[in-house]
């Protein structure tokens, strides 16, 4: 938005700053080019030329007698001594300049011829000082206008292309679309909204998949063990042997037990959302969080091995949801694994590179970026470890509040899988 209004500011000054400088230069050199005489000038000059012609010939009445009656126009002579003018006008007169009196509908011009010691009055009707190029000044003021407006639509066009793609991508996104996007673009006068936009979508989109996944999830996961509990009562309703008895009572506690963890899987998922504006970002020293991790794994059926190549190993992060991240991916390795896990802690100059490599199986290409969504769980046929799914989804969601990134690739060191956490050094 700051875009849009630095742009509108710019084009509001640029526009009309250039556009009137533009006209000024215009309007200057038709002014040079056409000098128009306005009516009072045209009938001064008339009479000017009178009374020179006047003052030099001889016979004055001649003249007088054969000016056309029929003009709108009238001459008269007398005498200095017997005109009816003031005193200060007469002197003006006499200096030579035109005195001009004007009744409600004539205007007498008045000039003085200094040879014959005489006045000479042209009589004309009123006039203006009407400018015949006042027609061309109207346009020229209307050029301007439309101009500017002109300006102001092509500024415009841009926006108005820019809130119609908004406004379809909402109605699309509306009508049940949830992938719409907008595509970016780094000039558009609307980028914050549109980013906005699409982060919202992409929010949305998720929540809806991940709805979609738990609904699944749940279904399946806990037809399974009810179903076992509806058999298994059916059955122990019929045995009368105590031994007997007792195996499916422990059974139907283990199958209780699993669905009792799958329902504590699906709040503890749930309670991410939950709580992503309560993140308490700290001062964390890598190195000491990781070994922590890596103490409380520690077994005889698991060899885990840890080196650091980072210099300094202090990023501002939650510690208990990065405790939570590395616990996870460590967990996963060891369950998937077949005994030997490799940590690494190494730096570049913008992210720390937490990496994570068993010797297990590895994971399918085509399976590394379902694994992150809740429930769902990658085949591993050599394992024996039965989760939920929901491991990775939250190791996800927690690396997103955090602007890292998780990378899931086949590990150089080991057969097996390697995950890589890419965490901001800014953050």
């Amino acid at each position: 938005m700051r875009y849009l209004l630095i742009s509108l500011v710019g084009v509001t000054i640029l526009a009309t700053a250039s556009l009137g400088w533009l006209f000024d230069r215009v309007y200057e050199q038709y002014q040079q080019d056409q000098q128009p005489l306005t009516s009072i000038e045209m009938a001064e000059a008339l009479g000017r030329d009178l009374a020179i012609a006047m003052d030099k010939t001889s016979n004055t009445d001649e003249l007088l007698s054969n000016w056309p009656n029929t003009s709108d126009y009238n001459i008269s002579l007398s005498a200095i001594d017997e005109a009816e003018l003031p005193q200060e006008l007469i002197q003006q007169l006499k200096q030579g300049d035109v005195v001009i009196l004007a009744t409600q509908n004539t205007q007498l011009f008045h000039y003085y011829l200094s040879v014959k010691k005489q006045i000479l009055v042209l009589e004309s009707p009123r006039l203006t000082q009407i400018n015949q190029y006042t027609y061309q000044q109207y346009m020229l003021t209307l050029s301007f206008y439309l101009l500017l407006i002109l300006l102001f639509l092509i500024w415009a066009f841009p926006l108005l292309k820019q809130l119609s793609s908004l406004r379809n991508a909402a109605k699309s996104f509306g009508n049940g679309k949830l992938d719409e996007q907008i595509p970016a673009n780094s000039i558009s006068y609307i980028r914050d909204i549109e980013l906005e936009f699409n982060t919202m979508a992409r929010r949305i989109n998720s929540l809806v998949g991940d709805v979609k996944l738990l609904s699944t999830a749940v279904s399946h996961d806990l037809r399974t063990p009810l179903a076992r509990i509806r058999f298994g009562l059916d059955t122990l309703e019929e045995v009368v042997d105590d031994k007997h008895r007792n195996r499916l009572q422990q059974k139907l506690g283990k199958d209780v037990d699993e669905m009792t963890l799958l329902v504590e899987a699906l709040l503890n998922f749930a309670r991410l959302d939950q709580q992503t504006l309560t993140l308490k970002k700290v001062s964390v020293e890598l190195v000491e969080l990781i070994n922590e991790c890596i103490e409380s794994k520690q077994s005889e059926k698991v060899e885990i091995g840890f080196s650091c190549s980072a210099s300094q190993t202090r990023v501002i992060a939650d510690r208990n949801y990065l405790k939570m991240v590395f616990n996870n991916i460590i967990q996963n390795a060891i369950n998937y694994g077949q005994g030997k896990v490799i940590i690494t802690l190494e730096s570049d100059k913008n992210s720390f590179i937490f990496r994570v490599s068993d010797n297990g199986k590895g994971i399918a290409v085509d399976l590394r970026e379902q694994i992150v969504k809740p429930f769902i769980r990658a085949a591993q046929s050599d394992s024996n470890y039965k989760g939920h799914g929901v491991g990775l989804a939250i190791v996800k969601r927690v690396l997103d509040w955090h602007n890292a990134t998780l990378v899931i690739g086949d590990s150089k060191e080991l057969s097996g899988a390697e995950f890589k956490v890419l965490l901001p050094k800014n953050n």
